[in-house]
């Protein structure tokens, strides 16, 4: 569980603040400059971030917004400033700053109520630790495992009822199971939430106990792993209606929140939960140490040079008064490129050593000592237990885009910012300018990743993308079910093992987001997201409720909670990415290519069409429709994302070759409008592979349109398809194709399960993801019945 660094800076917000001024020498820097020491300001604070340390953070961020206010008073002519307010970087800055404010002074508070309480005598019996333990979490509004662990032995168990919030299919498999328990699915805790309204909401089995809630002790709430209720809206819906509109008992006292949730307390004591009796789903995957499940933070010594901040208060006081006049920026022409490559001809007086801007005084008599009590008792496999990440900060989906509000709002006015969120799932990188900071401390050179010439032919984004790395963990990171969801966390995972798309989304995609796509670049910011936390080091699950909450505003079939079918979630989701990143060439002038052949359509296809999908997964197809009486020919070119091949109906076992032909081999159709006869008439139409994908991806129709599925077991090779006997055009390819995904179906089209097969080619193994399970499979077991969607990268 990824939690917040402990306080160790400051003892309150007012000492913190105290650290957070400039020198004074700073003033004497020129524009230049000082852009470049607010910049590094910047990064310096989203380093501190990708460790959840609030309080460096807020430090870096504070003096990066100074900086900015003083140069708006000396500089607020020159271009150079202009660029730098109206980056991104400053609207981050400033809602990062307001949920932090409200984060330390309440994690301040309840620091100082935690110190007082500890200094309150202890009382003399047998069990006096555990008293005071429960002295501890008695007025508290959460609850840690160990307290609830305390409880349910030292209580009435039947006086403890716990709301369980997680999806019904994934409370079912897995759940407490020593108390009684009220499964009410995140689904239903809609904002205005009463007790009464939920009553017709739940299940059967669970009304008896919630109608009678009131004979409770404790009522804990609980989700798969959050750590903070008040970063979950839905959570807060629940509580509201008890405490709120439950007017017939006070809840305040009983109703608590389990922090860490059902996984932390299955670590606990899986002797409680329906778990208990799991085995180990891997045996060659060894269990996860001690360090790596829970790394001790390492601290560096801060230096005996102490720096005294002189006061600026003036500056801050006039930070809420920054305003610059919009026309400013609309007329803007930016020569900054021109000035930063004479920035040798300042003076050496600019050259002020950045420590004193980064130093941060600790006065910090001894390192924190970490409670290692919950720890789980043995060690545990790995992909069985997966946790949640949660982010630091909220999503904010309403942020203003006028500049000049933004300038409104500096940091010592962040109170009227109070419900401005952001959420940065794990980098706060995403601008058209950023640099590519999370490689910065990796081995990894920064020049090897060079800019995109939008001016040659598309591939050769593939060849700059084939020059980055894979910085971070294995890959191997589960999905959580958010409800009916298996089919995108399917999809997800085998996009997640198709290897130059995680490296161009995880290095270089934000330089190439059109903005004036359909859903104005969110969806691939969110699939960005997506990848970048299931490649992260940190926890074993992850819940993308963010990327499908961006796809429901686009598509009503994915903003509830029913089962979908994959293949076409993943043509949508393709389709969007590709608009997200699309870049055409307008200037590129296409001459001496063949029409017969396709090469000339391709062209013009590709001159509006250039994206990293269109590279990666797009191929091209020739269909053909020849009259059966006159034999007029109409043939035209398409593109395809994926190719849907038909199986055999008269066998229940047949060859990915055996599709394939059937596929190209041509079908009657009727009524077609003969151009020539004038009439319609019957035809029949021909299809020929003419272009294929470096990553091609082949559809399976197992369900006909009378909702029957076919469970025909199709052979198909895993390190040697060759596709040369398939492909009618004339351009000479390596046509052999290796397997390194399949989405399964299991079930019928009534009722089914998704899952995904993948090869991570790092280490070579075949890995299964079932939702939050992730474990070894042998290669041997790929082919079967269940493969729907299969996911090929041409050799090398």
């Amino acid at each position: 569980m990824r939690n917040k660094k402990d306080l160790y800076v400051a003892k309150c917000l007012k000492d913190l603040n105290m650290m957070t001024e400039i020198p004074e020498k700073i003033k004497g820097l020129n524009v230049l400059s000082l852009k470049s020491k607010a910049e590094m300001l910047f990064e310096k604070a989203m380093t501190a971030n990708n460790d959840n340390d609030e309080e460096v953070v807020y430090i870096y961020l504070m003096r990066y917004c100074q900086i900015l206010q003083f140069m708006k008073k000396t500089f607020i002519d020159d271009t150079i400033y202009i660029n730098c307010m109206y980056k991104q970087n400053l609207k981050k800055a400033l809602n990062m700053l307001t949920y932090i404010k409200d984060s330390l002074e309440k994690r301040y508070n309840d620091k100082t109520i935690e110190e007082d309480n500890s200094k309150l005598p202890k009382h003399s019996n047998p069990k006096g630790k555990q008293s005071e333990e429960k002295l501890n979490f008695e007025f508290e509004s959460t609850i840690t495992n160990e307290n609830l662990l305390y409880l349910l032995e030292n209580t009435d168990r039947k006086k403890i009822c716990l709301l369980d919030t997680r999806p019904s299919d994934i409370f079912y498999k897995n759940k407490i199971n020593s108390c009684d328990v009220i499964n009410i699915p995140k689904e239903n805790l809609v904002l205005g939430l009463t007790p009464a309204m939920l009553t017709s909401k739940l299940e059967e089995p669970f009304k008896d106990k919630w109608t009678n809630r009131h004979n409770y002790n404790y009522i804990v709430i609980l989700d798969q792993g959050t750590e903070d209720i008040d970063d979950d809206q839905r959570l807060l819906n629940l509580r509201s209606a008890l405490l709120k509109w439950d007017p017939s008992c006070d809840n305040s006292k009983k109703l608590k929140f389990l922090k860490g949730g059902y996984e932390d307390f299955n670590h606990l004591c899986p002797w409680e939960t329906s778990q208990n009796n799991m085995t180990k789903l891997n045996n060659d995957v060894g269990p996860l140490s001690d360090v790596e499940l829970d790394p001790e933070p390492e601290y560096e010594e801060s230096e005996n040079k102490q720096i005294q901040y002189p006061s600026l208060g003036t500056v801050q006081n006039d930070l809420a008064k920054l305003k610059l006049k919009s026309t400013l920026y609309n007329g803007l022409t930016t020569d900054i490129k021109s000035k930063l490559d004479h920035k040798d001809n300042y003076s050496s007086e600019e050259e002020i050593d950045s420590q004193e801007l980064t130093h941060i005084p600790i006065n910090r008599p001894q390192l924190p000592i970490f409670d290692r009590s919950t720890k789980p008792p043995v060690k545990i496999n790995q992909f069985k237990n997966p946790e949640i990440i949660k982010p630091l900060y909220k999503n904010n989906d309403e942020l203003d885009d006028e500049n000049n509000e933004v300038l409104n709002s500096l940091p010592n006015n962040i109170e009227q910012l109070e419900n401005r969120r952001l959420s940065l799932e794990n980098s706060f990188l995403e601008n058209v300018d950023s640099y590519v900071h999370e490689y910065k401390n990796q081995d990894l050179d920064l020049n090897s990743i060079p800019r995109v010439d939008r001016s040659t032919k598309p591939s050769d984004d593939l060849l700059i993308v084939s020059r980055t790395k894979i910085i971070g963990g294995d890959g191997l990171r589960g999905l959580q079910n958010l409800g009916n969801t298996c089919y995108m966390n399917s999809i997800l995972q085998c996009l997640s093992s198709t290897e130059d798309l995680v490296k161009y989304f995880m290095n270089i995609y934000s330089q190439f987001v059109n903005h004036k796509s359909r859903t104005k670049g969110l969806v691939a910011k969110e699939f960005s997201n997506v990848i970048k936390n299931l490649w992260s080091q940190s926890g074993r699950s992850f819940q993308c409720q963010q990327f499908k909450d961006s796809i429901g505003e686009y598509k009503d079939m994915f903003k509830h909670y029913d089962q979908q079918d994959s293949h076409e979630f993943l043509t949508i989701l393709l389709d969007w990415l590709h608009d997200d990143l699309n870049q055409p060439e307008d200037n590129r002038i296409i001459l001496g290519a063949s029409k017969e052949t396709g090469e000339e359509d391709w062209g013009h296809w590709t001159k509006a069409n250039n994206s990293i999908i269109q590279q990666l997964f797009y191929g091209q197809q020739k269909s053909t429709v020849s009259c059966d009486t006159c034999f007029e020919k109409s043939v035209t070119f398409e593109p395809f994302s994926s190719l849907s091949l038909p199986l055999p109906s008269e066998s229940n076992k047949c060859t990915l070759s055996d599709c394939l032909q059937l596929y190209l081999n041509g079908e009657s159709i009727c009524g077609w409008h003969c151009p020539r006869c004038k009439r319609s008439r019957d035809a029949t139409k021909k299809l020929d592979i003419m272009r294929l994908p470096p990553y091609l991806i082949i559809h399976l129709k197992r369900f006909s349109s009378n909702g029957y599925k076919k469970n025909s077991n199709v052979e198909f090779s895993k390190t040697d398809l060759d596709m040369s006997n398939f492909i009618n055009g004339l351009e000479h390819r390596n046509w052999k194709y290796c397997l390194y995904g399949v989405s399964n179906h299991s079930g019928s089209l009534d009722g089914g399960h998704y899952t995904a097969s993948c090869l991570k080619k790092s280490i070579n193994k075949w890995y299964k993801f079932d939702d939050i399970r992730v474990y070894e499979i042998d290669s041997s077991t790929i082919c079967s019945s269940e493969a729907y969607i299969l996911f090929y990268c041409r050799k090398n």
